[in-house]
């Protein structure tokens, strides 16, 4: 049985199928395409209104994101759907009309990104717990999410673009003193032993790989990492830097650890899977797993529960 996230998808998707009906074909092939155009138009450039909103007026980083991506898919569609309108002619809709009943097709396509780009949104950014739960407890909803979850790096480089960060992975270039504000603070976190395991095996992995010696596991660092990540929940925010200034390094010596250099990586993301790609896609974060100066590695994974995941990475000589 599914709960009501899976019947307001179900809602969704038949409001836009019973909207496409007695509609030309044409003119619904060409909403669609506009629709995935304005789709990737969102992806590429929604960090510029997102930035400006989160500069100027010190919106939570999630919150911006989302209306920098809304705010970029609005402009677009708009543009579009004008250019699409000026160009058509009522011959053309009338030579396709055969195809008319195949209207519906195209609108549920329409549907289906709309409902999927909307989970993405409720499932990774600050939101009522209720719902969150709801879309990851749902049978429908859930499946959308995983699929969705994998598409957006693949569509943005189909524009060659990567940033730092994206809707679904948020990361600091290393030792850049640069402050994200989470827009919630959450205590009710647990250590993702589990998956601490399998990525610390997965940056073992890219080095052989390379050819590149193996990292040692250090129980040390892991806790390093851990009390960091814990923290960024803890207070709301995401840096290299504690609200008191402190690096990685000033962490590391709090806990007694021996060390002659020191690098981490930091990633907030939904799953280990996309925090490990962010991670490779990125050159800041890739030159320190792949460093010959490294010998040994912690990584700290702490839960968050509907807030995602926080991604910690301390390696020393």
């Amino acid at each position: 049985m599914g709960n009501w996230v899976d019947f307001t998808v179900a809602a969704f998707l038949v409001i836009f199928v019973l909207g496409a009906l007695g509609r030309p074909f044409v003119l619904e092939f060409l909403d669609l395409l506009s629709f995935l155009l304005a789709s990737f138009s969102s992806l590429t450039f929604y960090n510029l209104p997102a930035r400006f909103l989160e500069t100027q007026f010190r919106a939570p980083h999630g919150l911006s994101l989302v209306l920098g991506f809304m705010v970029i898919w609005f402009i677009s569609e708009t543009i579009f759907y004008l250019i699409v309108r000026l160009l058509i002619s009522k011959e053309t809709i009338l030579r396709f009309k055969s195809f008319d009943f195949l209207s519906v097709l195209p609108a549920f396509l329409r549907g289906l990104i709309f409902v999927a780009f909307l989970l993405v949104m409720i499932a990774t950014f600050p939101i009522q717990p209720v719902i969150k739960k709801g879309v990851l407890d749902s049978q429908i909803g859930s499946r959308i999410l995983q699929n969705a979850y994998k598409l957006e790096q693949p569509l943005k480089q189909v524009f060659d673009v990567f940033t730092n960060d994206s809707l679904t992975f948020l990361t600091i270039k290393p030792e850049i003193n640069e402050k994200v504000n989470l827009g919630f603070q959450t205590t009710g976190v647990s250590a993702d032993v589990k998956s601490e395991i399998v990525m610390f095996n997965l940056i073992n992995r890219e080095r052989v790989s390379r050819g590149i010696k193996l990292l040692t596991f250090d129980a040390k660092l892991v806790e390093v990492a851990r009390v960091h990540a814990k923290d960024m929940f803890a207070r709301g925010y995401f840096s290299h830097y504690s609200p008191e200034n402190q690096t990685v390094a000033d962490r590391a010596e709090n806990l007694q650890v021996d060390f002659l250099v020191i690098g981490e990586n930091l990633a907030y993301a939904p799953d280990i899977e996309l925090a490990h790609k962010g991670f490779m896609n990125s050159e800041g974060h890739r030159a320190n797993i792949l460093s010959t100066d490294f010998s040994r590695v912690g990584v700290g994974i702490i839960n968050g529960g509907i807030y995602g995941e926080m991604f910690v990475q301390v390696f020393t000589n």
